[in-house]
């Protein structure tokens, strides 16, 4: 996100308050991993933004300059099963694992529930499923120790129509009906206009044919309630939450020319 906040800076910088018919904000957030935490806050207590909303927002995350007007959104859904500790040469010990092991046969059979029924997919998005995952931890106890904590965790990603808020009672009904301890959040999913006015302009400077969709998640849906949004920025996903990530210059050039365009457009 240095790349992008840095080529909306530059493009700012173009433009003096007497260009401006329209007022240009740049809202710079924190733990955007973390569950949108700085998005959230700063839609709260921003005394710029609260006093009165822009009529547009770009939120400038990688899409190879491809005006996004829709993006997944998801749920984390955390399942625990405690059992007691002990070696297992004295078979006094109680696993977690066993405790959670019919749980987890469950969700594997919700794996092909979800990508081959239609109503939990949505054919805008590539891929149109719901990315149904699961990662397990029991804290990495020896073979000759009970565990006595195992924990799973689930993500499912949300998309509008695709009976997301069903398939998240799905898992949590599962766990619940087996005993189990059930945590959980949701995010939801931004779905803007595909011709929107926003949508358009973004088109016209970007020169691309039409704003598409794409199977990730952004802060768009925290802002999406307050004003037309849009996501557009340089690099591509493909490159974050790598090693060494990165963003080709060619492409961060690119966007300072196409957030001036915008700025021209819809502010001054």
């Amino acid at each position: 996100m240095k790349g992008p906040l840095a080529a909306s800076i530059a493009a700012a910088c173009r433009y003096k308050d007497d260009d401006l018919k329209q007022p240009l904000v740049i809202v710079v957030t924190a733990d955007e991993e973390g569950g949108h935490i700085g998005a959230h806050d700063v839609v709260i207590r921003s005394q710029t933004l609260t006093s009165g909303w822009p009529q547009y927002c770009i939120v400038c995350e990688p899409t190879e300059l491809q005006p996004v007007y829709a993006h997944k959104g998801g749920a984390g859904i955390t399942v625990t099963a405690r059992g007691f500790a002990a070696h297992t040469s004295t078979d006094r010990g109680e696993s977690a694992n066993f405790k959670i092991a019919p749980f987890l046969a469950e969700m594997a059979d919700l794996v092909q529930v979800f990508r081959s029924e239609k109503r939990f997919q949505n054919p805008l998005f590539d891929p149109p499923t719901n990315g149904f995952n699961m990662v397990i931890s029991d804290g990495d106890t020896a073979t000759n120790v009970t565990a006595a904590r195992t924990v799973v965790r689930l993500s499912i990603r949300a998309m509008p129509d695709a009976c997301f808020e069903e398939a998240v009672l799905m898992v949590v009904g599962r766990g619940e009906a087996h005993g189990l301890e059930v945590e959980h959040w949701s995010i939801s999913p931004f779905f803007a206009t595909a011709d929107g006015p926003l949508a358009q302009a973004a088109c016209r400077a970007t020169g691309a044919p039409e704003a598409v969709t794409v199977p990730y998640g952004t802060e768009a849906e925290c802002y999406q309630k307050y004003a037309e949004a849009l996501v557009l920025g340089p690099g591509n996903i493909a490159q974050a939450h790598t090693v060494g990530e990165w963003i080709a210059v060619e492409q961060l050039q690119g966007a300072v020319e196409v957030y001036s365009r915008l700025i021209e457009d819809l502010c001054a």
